[in-house]
């Protein structure tokens, strides 16, 4: 039986080829000799998932953290805000690594969250901490 995500994928791409229920068994029968996804290995249902590509399908991808934030010219990239998460997440090891994320922000930068830094701010922060890294 394929992973539930793999299963969650085929059954998004019928709907969304528009598959009716007969359409979907004949593909199934033709393709991989069964009549339910469920009966496919992980290795078949991926198969089956690049079919349903070279029909038409793409899935769609999950937007990355911070993607909802794109502000002004002025504003912190999204890739800048994950690079900074990335490298504070190497240097700081204990709980509550956004509270102390906001701590060193505030701390070199007079920015109370990541969320606030403007473009040279977040690169500044960048350089601190990959020398931060480099210590490790």
């Amino acid at each position: 039986m394929p992973a539930r995500q793999l299963l969650a994928k085929i059954h998004i791409a019928k709907k969304e080829l528009a598959l009716d229920e007969e359409t979907y068994r004949e593909i199934l029968n033709s393709q991989f000799g069964v009549r339910s996804s469920a009966s496919l290995d992980n290795t078949k249902a991926l198969r089956l998932i690049r079919y349903f590509e070279e029909k038409g399908w793409q899935p769609k991808s999950k937007p990355k953290k911070y993607d909802d934030q794109r502000g002004d010219i002025y504003s912190a990239t999204p890739k800048q805000k994950r690079l900074i998460e990335a490298l504070w997440h190497n240097v700081y090891r204990g709980n509550d690594e956004t509270k102390h994320l906001r701590q060193f922000l505030w701390n070199h930068f007079k920015v109370s969250d990541i969320r606030f830094l403007d473009k040279d701010k977040a690169h500044m922060a960048i350089e601190a901490l990959k020398k931060m890294n480099s210590k490790i």
